[in-house]
Formats: structure tokens, sequence, C-alpha cells
């Protein structure tokens, strides 16, 4: 039996275990073959200036049918390795060419939000999940999210500035990104986006939370179990306001700006303790880079005691501190 006679689903499963060399090389044997390598070769894209490899980007734009095989794009390019313009049409022809994305990365200049134009023009993304960008909340991610009705993690807006963003924000329409569940950003965009999804993990790099922008995140259509923000409000007060609105709260860590640079006092710990146990679900707390430490009581392991003075010898292995889990570590 030829290569030409076995099963594609064969094919693939010997391909898969090429590296991408042997791939490249399995390409150029024969037309049959060709597409069976190409399809694992371009699965996974991840394509920066200190990799050497952007020029799959003109590969990805002007060749379709290689970029319909594309399952992940990655791209950086920093402002230490600025390309021209004409490169940047590219990229954009190159995404709408990956029709078929689950994942997309663009850490790209935060000013070249334009090349999603084309694609919310032309294509819709019905398998996107996962999109991170480095672009401030626009016209153009707006209309794009439009094409991404099974997006589950977004991430946009997350570049913080000294200067406070006074542009208004696009409308986006209650029906875009209905199964969105994780969402990276700043506050100002958090208010936008976060009611009416069900939003259940929240992380907020720009900007400070306050008091008034809790009511809002409030308004997730799930339960928000993961919550990760900087404040200038005081611990324990905002501590207090978080339960009152954010009360299934799982996993929480604050950087506060109040009194950072004063040692925090016995009574404080005491006071943070005391407005931790208010949590029923809370398993894990960070406060300006201290992780809190916890236990289940003896007497109702459904519920926890958190430290409430400061430590005074080395780390108790019985302290339950729970932030060894995949949601902290990726952030």
């Amino acid at each position: 039996m030829s290569f030409k006679q076995l099963p594609v689903e064969l094919l693939d499963n010997v391909s898969q275990n090429l590296d991408s060399d042997a791939l490249a090389a399995l390409a150029r044997t024969c037309s049959s073959l060709c597409p069976v390598a190409q399809r694992i070769l371009y699965r996974h894209v991840s394509a920066s200036a200190w990799s050497r490899n952007l020029a799959i980007v003109v590969t990805l734009s002007k060749r379709p049918d290689i970029a319909r095989f594309v399952r992940s794009f990655y791209i950086a390019i920093d402002s230490l390795s600025p390309v021209f313009p004409a490169f940047y049409r590219l990229l954009a022809n190159a995404i709408v060419n990956m029709s078929e994305l689950n994942s997309l990365n663009l850490v790209v200049d935060s000013s070249a939000s334009w090349i999603l134009k084309k694609a919310y023009n032309r294509v819709t993304y019905p398998h996107l999940v996962q999109f991170n960008c480095s672009f401030p909340f626009d016209s153009n991610v707006c209309r794009f999210l439009e094409k991404t009705p099974s997006l589950l993690e977004l991430e946009v807006d997350s570049i913080p500035t000294p200067f406070p963003d006074t542009t208004p924000m696009p409308p986006l329409h209650p029906t875009t990104i209905p199964h969105l569940s994780q969402f990276i950003g700043s506050s100002r965009t958090a208010k936008l986006i976060v009611p009416g999804r069900p939003v259940k993990s929240i992380h907020l790099n720009g900007g400070s939370l306050v008091e008034d922008d809790i009511p809002q995140l409030a308004r997730s259509s799930a339960p928000v179990v993961v919550l990760g923000a900087v404040t200038s409000l005081p611990p324990v007060p905002f501590l207090e306001t978080l339960h009152a609105h954010l009360p299934q709260l799982a996993y929480l860590r604050i950087m506060s700006t109040q009194n950072m640079f004063k040692a925090p006092t016995a009574e404080f710990y005491e006071e943070v303790a005391n407005s931790l146990a208010l949590f029923s679900e809370l398993n894990a707390f960070e406060l300006s880079g201290m992780h809190w430490g916890s236990r289940r009581k003896q007497e109702d392991s459904t519920k926890r005691v958190w430290q409430s003075t400061p430590l005074t010898g080395g780390f108790n292995p019985e302290d339950e501190i729970v932030f060894g889990t995949e949601i902290f570590f990726a952030y």
C-alpha cells in the first residue's frame, strides 16, 4: 500500500510525532503529504522579532489555504524592534485568512487596532475562545468582538497609562460575546463588558478600582469567584464593600496603594482576618504581595480561620495556602 492510500487520520497521527524541520521536509516530499504536514506545522504559530520568524506573517497573508490550518496565533512586536506599516497590512490580511482560529494573541503597537478592520468586515470566527490584545477598547476591537460568538477569555485595554482616558467608550451590543467567562483589562472597560455576561474571573490591571465600580462588576450574570485589582481604598473597608456585592469570591488578590509603605500592625491583621471571615467561599487571599495564611476550622471544615497576627516563625505545613492555582499563575 502506498502512502497515498493510507487513511488521513493515520498520516496525521504519524506526523504529530515529527518536529518542525521534519514536517517541513515532509511537506516537500509529495503533493499528497504536503497538506498533512502543513496542517500540523501551522497549527500553532508563534512569531516575534527575537525569534526571527516574522516572515511567517507574509506566508499567512498570501496563502489563505495554509492560514486556515492555524488554530492558535501569537505575535509580539515591541518598540525596540518596530516594523513598517506595510507589515501591519500583511498582518491584517493574515488575520482575515485565519478564519478557524481558537486562540489569537496580538502583542503589538497599541495604536494599530485598525488591523482588525478587514477581519470584522469580512469574516466570522466561530471557534475563537481566547483573544488577547494590547489595544485599548475602541471601535475596532468592539466590532471585532461582534464576530466572536464563542469567546470565553478576553484581554483588552490592560496597558496602564499615567493619564486618565476620557475618550467615550464604544457601545457593545448586549448579545455580543454571550459566553465570556474571564476578563483581563482596565476597570473602565470591565464596567462595560462584565454586566450581563457570565464573567466569573476578573483581573483588573489598568486603573484603580473604586467603591462605585464594584456594583457594576456584581452585575455579571454568573457569580464572580476570582478577582484581582488595584485600589486606593483602605483594605478593610474595601473588603467589606466587596463582600456586600461579591460574596461568593473564592480567590482574591488586592494591591492597595493606601499606606503601602507603613508596616501593618497587629490590629490591622486582626481587622483583615475578620473581614475575610465574612466570605464563606474564600480560599485564597493576597494583599499587596502578602499571601494571607488560612486553615480550615476543625469543628466546621466548610469554614476557614484566617491569619490574624504577623507571622513570627517559618512556614507551617498545616496552613493551607492555596495560591498554586492556574488562575493565579496566569496573572
